[in-house]
């Protein structure tokens, strides 16, 4: 039997569970749990097409600093090493391979360079590693700072797996490993459901909770504002308080 453990979720938490049946253990880290996200950011606008956030290296051309974590293998041994990656330019055949970075562990760098191969997202082979004691440091380490990304980290006992990329598999794969549910949870008792943190979606819950309603905002980003947040800064243009809507904007100008 395979024992898989899995690092998932914001808190970062080791769980396990058993899947599959082979000779082995897998350990399943997600970019998103990893303890400091250093420089990285957490893109979250892909998550129905993955299934899940990935980190970005977005430097503006300027390396950005490491994203680390700690892990907890099950033994001592080696591993094989996979990173679900992509060259995110070579889908037009785009020299130079600005997405570039390394996996450290235990601050040794793993040969491989990766986001140097594929068009689409794929599980990078990194090698095989050495490791000495249960206790693990993982680094992401940029070399860009041109946008590299890194979705998942696998190590495996077994060096004849290789993780799942097809994409009728490998969604069930990850709940299964994350302990996630096929259907969402679903939440009731609501007046109004607002998708969306930016100018408008802010407007529309404040405005509803002030009369009475009882609003959900939903919001996948870290900062409030959409294109007009910290992230993306193209700031507000638009004038307020015009023609037959005196009032229209009035919100936003106290946000």
């Amino acid at each position: 039997m395979r024992t898989s453990l899995r690092a998932g979720g914001m808190s970062g938490v080791i769980m396990a569970a058993l899947v599959g049946i082979a000779a082995g253990e897998s350990l399943l880290i997600e970019a998103e749990s990893f303890r400091d996200h250093g420089g990285w950011k957490l893109d979250t606008q892909f998550v129905d097409i993955m299934g899940s956030p990935y980190l970005l290296a977005h430097g503006l051309g300027r390396p950005v600093a490491d994203a680390v974590t700690e892990i907890t293998v099950p033994r001592p041994g080696t591993y094989r090493v996979f990173v679900r990656t992509k060259d995110w330019v070579a889908r037009w055949k785009a020299p130079g391979q600005p997405g570039r970075f390394q996996l450290l562990i235990n601050g040794k760098p793993l040969p491989e360079t990766f986001g140097t191969k594929g068009a689409e997202w794929f599980w990078h082979d990194g090698g095989t590693v050495e490791l000495t004691d249960t206790q693990v440091t993982l680094r992401l380490h940029d070399l860009t700072g041109f946008d590299g990304r890194c979705d998942a980290i696998l190590l495996t006992t077994d060096r004849d797996f290789v993780p799942p990329n097809d994409t009728e598999v490998l969604p069930r794969w990850r709940r299964e490993l994350l302990g996630l549910p096929e259907k969402p949870v679903e939440k009731t008792g609501y007046d109004l459901v607002v998708i969306g943190g930016g100018y408008s979606g802010l407007g529309a819950a404040i405005s509803a909770a002030r009369m009475g309603c009882k609003v959900s905002l939903i919001q996948d980003r870290p900062v409030l504002g959409g294109n007009g947040s910290s992230e993306v800064r193209v700031w507000a243009q638009g004038l307020i308080r015009r023609g037959r809507f005196p009032r229209i904007g009035e919100i936003v100008e106290e946000l």
